[in-house]
């Protein structure tokens, strides 16, 4: 009865662990650790992260879809607000009590993400999640995670045909194509556009202060 009662502690740990977790004893380094930054001071629209579609909120939607995919054992909300740590644990993530300083308007992604690291010495392999993405899916994850055993790192893109121009003062000028010789969509492959749905990264990389590089 002992053991049974050991196993389901064990069992329920990474879900329903309130405060900080010394993941040292219990994370393997082949681990990948799924992690959502959500700071409560984005500016354009107030607590983005906590908006609702289809009565769930953007963080909770996302915490749904990353464990459906079952392909993560800890799922991680790195943030700094109450009302952002209290959304992410009701529906079973972990919370990282991010720093005030690690969570300003000019703060970047691999600031936080290096923080994060700092207090999680044994996470080495990570996969980083925007809720902002909204067409994130499990088969997205799945086939991501099974890519990134092969390479430094994998993220998402989308492949584009636009022809995309700058302007300088008052001219402007093409960036991808010649004027002279305008591509039709079958004469190139086109380019591949980040869409901020996940980057599967690597400890390594980020002591670098990247999360990609050309592998």
């Amino acid at each position: 009865m002992k053991a049974l009662k050991i196993y389901i502690y064990i069992f329920l740990l990474p879900w329903t662990v309130v405060h900080q977790i010394k993941t040292n004893s219990i994370c393997l380094q082949n681990d990948v650790h799924a992690l959502i930054l959500a700071r409560g001071g984005s500016k354009e629209i107030k607590y983005k992260n906590l908006v609702k579609i289809d009565g769930l909120s953007l963080l909770a939607r996302t915490i749904l879809i990353i464990k459906k995919s079952s392909c993560f054992n800890y799922i991680w909300v790195s943030t700094d607000d109450h009302k952002i740590a209290i959304e992410a644990k009701k529906y079973g993530a972990i919370v990282h009590n991010r720093p005030v300083e690690y969570a300003l308007d000019n703060t970047t992604s691999v600031a936080s993400v290096q923080e994060f690291l700092k207090s999680h010495q044994s996470i080495h392999n990570f996969s980083l999640f925007q809720c902002t993405s909204v067409f994130l899916k499990k088969k997205y994850i799945k086939e991501a995670i099974l890519k990134f055993e092969s390479f430094d790192c994998v993220f998402a893109v989308k492949r584009s045909h636009n022809l995309r121009w700058k302007l300088t003062e008052s001219l402007i000028s093409p960036i991808n194509f010649d004027i002279k010789f305008r591509p039709r969509r079958q004469d190139w492959e086109g380019e591949l556009i980040e869409t901020g749905m996940f980057y599967f990264s690597t400890r390594k990389l980020v002591s670098s202060g990247i999360l990609q590089n050309e592998r």
